[in-house]
């Protein structure tokens, strides 16, 4: 449901004209809920939010995220570098679980910032709508705080001045694929296709290189895609807290308590440069967070 959900957000940012088209693809959306047929990205699923069990764009691999590829219709719980990830099987109907361990070569990922220590990572995820972006810069400059951005490579060639002041504001900056695709349906090279290509894009404008920083599209992932994105240098950045801002019905204030209320040693808090919302509450959050004795810090310095 995420996917479509997002499918969705991301069009109506890009056509922002055809209300009424989008009103006929969200009753249609509505319609396959309700009727039993929207099904999740084949092996992959996009439901639990830092621990919490709810549902929302890439929520925390505790609860769900992966797909995988057991031969039977149990959720097998993967272990990668410190991160658990629940990896269900093609069949979504069952969620008994049994613990396997993942090799580091078949993928690291990370849900929270390992050390127990009370630091926050702010990270941003952008793939289409850029106007949020000069008021969430000067929330993070204004407060003297760092956060990490993860763009795609098409939000990178649509929005060259932007990224520039991304690049020239020192944030690292972490690949998030070229188009946004589900690459849990991508074939190998297609997958390294998409991030030698944004990679290729932030270098020239001027960004460093972003490994290891990548995270998924969607959050969708499984084992094999792990290791995929692991020969080619990244690890994957999950997340602890998903504010869902991505959602437009989101207000600032919930996006502020969802923050709030998971806040723990090491999180990860997703948060999305086209939601309005998020560059309204980001000055009070980052008051909030600090005000709770965290420091913010950024993913390429705090990641081992």
């Amino acid at each position: 449901m995420r996917v479509i959900l997002e499918h969705v957000s991301m069009w109506v940012a890009r056509s922002r004209g055809r209300l009424r088209a989008f009103g006929v693809i969200l009753s249609l959306a509505v319609l396959l809920v309700t009727s039993g047929c929207a099904g999740l990205p084949s092996g992959a699923t996009t439901t639990g939010s830092a621990g919490s069990g709810g549902p929302g764009p890439g929520a925390t691999p505790s609860t769900g995220g992966d797909g995988g590829s057991s031969s039977n219709s149990s959720s097998p719980t993967t272990t990668v570098r410190y991160a658990t990830t629940s990896v269900p099987s093609s069949s979504t109907t069952r969620r008994s679980t049994t613990t396997v361990t993942v090799k580091l070569n078949e993928g690291t990922e990370y849900t929270k910032i390992p050390g127990g220590r009370r630091v926050v990572a702010l990270t941003f995820d952008a793939a289409y709508d850029p106007a949020p972006l000069a008021d969430i810069l000067a929330a993070l400059e204004g407060a003297g705080v760092p956060a990490t951005f993860f763009l795609t490579g098409e939000f990178v060639q649509d929005f060259p001045a932007e990224v520039q002041r991304i690049v020239q504001g020192g944030f690292p900056i972490g690949n998030h694929s070229y188009s946004h695709p589900d690459f849990t349906k991508l074939s190998d090279a297609k997958i390294r296709g998409q991030l030698e290509k944004t990679a290729a894009l932030l270098t020239a404008a001027g960004a460093a290189d972003p490994r290891p920083l990548f995270r998924f599209p969607y959050g969708a992932r499984d084992k094999h895609t792990l290791a995929v994105v692991g020969d080619e240098g990244y690890a994957s950045v999950y997340w602890t807290i998903d504010t869902t801002d991505w959602k437009p019905e989101r207000t600032s204030r919930q996006i502020e308590k969802t923050v709030l209320d998971q806040l723990r040693p090491g999180a990860i808090v997703l948060m999305h440069v086209g939601a309005k919302n998020t560059a309204a509450v980001l000055p009070q959050l980052i008051r909030e967070i600090e005000d709770r004795g965290y420091t913010l810090v950024q993913l390429r310095e705090a990641l081992p």
